[in-house]
């Protein structure tokens, strides 16, 4: 017990100093099946109708509630505003709900198709955020006393209502490339997609007192990337597996840093591997496994320190994944539901429980809208070709 009041006493400044380590967006396990939130360039690029629910919940032993929930859809057919449309809704709430954050927004995707296998996505986003804060749930160090505790009353002054609650629009936008590669003219092997973002374009300021100091949201750079590569096996059921390698990198800084090598800003890297095995079982498709290691760190490393960290081991977290994926007669995802399991392997140690996060999603393939054609007048996906 007294191990987890230790990481409290750590873990609430940097929730509060906001005004020295500026603010930090949430990240999520399955970045994967959260596409738009890291990058609208993703919008649509699904024929048809796509949504996504996520609960995250953070270090579950540590008193206090962090965590995270959203909820996002994506739309495309070849006949609507020529390009994807979607949305997202997300919430996240640090130390049992004095300190809230929800964020919505709309983003568009054009999709420009260069070849059949080949296809680039431009997005962009705007959002509205809105962060309340609940000082009457704060402590403070004047109101204990070393022998018995919580006793006296604290000398802060809470300023007035109106300083309770923050809200300003942000914007971002993105780059997706997504490409297949042929084993034969007529054979797929694999299924690529990389691409790169920046979110709070705007730099908005959330400081909290009216004492001249600024809280920006710091620009946030993110690149990622993902495969699916098609391995091939006689006698194995349904004759295949599928292995999907990827990473993510997201560099969070004051934008007059993002691209210099001053120590600024919080960055984190995640990598690993998920393999989607077809199931003999009659209700679920495919079973989904995975393995992934997290490393986050406060400054820029020298490529040498980096090569140490992996000889050390030195991560924050392992990301095991499960769940299962069921598809449709055609080979399309019909609806997927993974759980995933952070387990803390940083100096924080186990003791905090690690981190939970569930996520379900389903598609609507090939789905048009009222009066734009029927179900074939939708643009194929080229990954579609990769599962036949």
């Amino acid at each position: 017990m007294k191990k987890i009041y230790l990481y409290v006493i750590a873990f609430l400044p940097l929730l509060l100093c906001v005004s020295v380590l500026r603010a930090q967006d949430p990240n999520f396990s399955q970045f994967y099946f959260k596409e738009i939130y890291y990058n609208p360039a993703f919008t649509g690029i699904n024929p048809g109708l796509r949504g996504t629910v996520t609960d995250r919940h953070l270090w579950v032993n540590v008193p206090g509630e962090y965590g995270t929930q959203s909820i996002a859809f994506d739309y495309y057919d070849d006949k609507f505003a020529q390009g994807g449309f979607g949305g997202h809704i997300t919430r996240n709430t640090q130390g049992q709900n004095f300190l809230n954050t929800y964020s919505g927004g709309v983003m568009y995707a054009k999709q420009i198709r260069v070849l059949p296998d080949l296809m680039f996505q431009i997005g962009a986003g705007a959002q509205y955020i809105h962060k309340s804060i609940d000082y009457t749930e704060l402590t403070f160090s004047d109101e204990f006393d070393p022998r018995f505790g919580r006793v006296y009353e604290t000398e802060f002054v809470p300023p007035d209502k109106d300083m309770y609650s923050r809200g300003t629009f942000d914007y971002n936008a993105g780059l997706v490339i997504r490409f297949n590669i042929r084993q034969t003219p007529v054979k797929y092997i694999a299924a690529n997609t990389f691409g790169i973002a920046f979110h709070h374009l705007s730099e908005p300021d959330f400081s909290w007192l009216d004492d001249g100091n600024e809280a920006v949201i710091p620009m946030k750079m993110v690149i990622h990337g993902i495969s699916n590569v098609r391995i091939n096996r006689s006698g194995f059921h349904n004759r295949f597996f599928l292995l999907t390698p990827g990473f993510i990198y997201e560099n969070q800084a004051e934008s007059s840093y993002l691209f210099k090598d001053e120590e600024a800003g919080a960055k984190t890297l995640s990598f690993g591997i998920n393999a989607v095995i077809p199931s003999k079982i009659s209700f679920v498709s495919s079973l989904y496994l995975g393995v992934w290691a997290r490393k986050q760190y406060w400054k820029k490393e020298l490529l040498q320190d980096f090569v140490n960290d992996i000889q050390k081991k030195s991560f924050d977290s392992m990301i095991f994944t499960l769940g299962y994926i069921k598809y449709s007669r055609d080979k399309k995802q019909l609806y997927r539901f993974l759980y995933n399991y952070d387990m803390t392997i940083s100096a924080a140690g186990l003791a905090t429980g690690g981190s939970h996060e569930v996520t379900l999603s389903f598609e609507i393939h090939d789905l048009a809208l009222p009066g734009r054609g029927n179900r074939r007048a939708a643009v194929p996906h080229p990954n579609d070709k990769f599962y036949k």
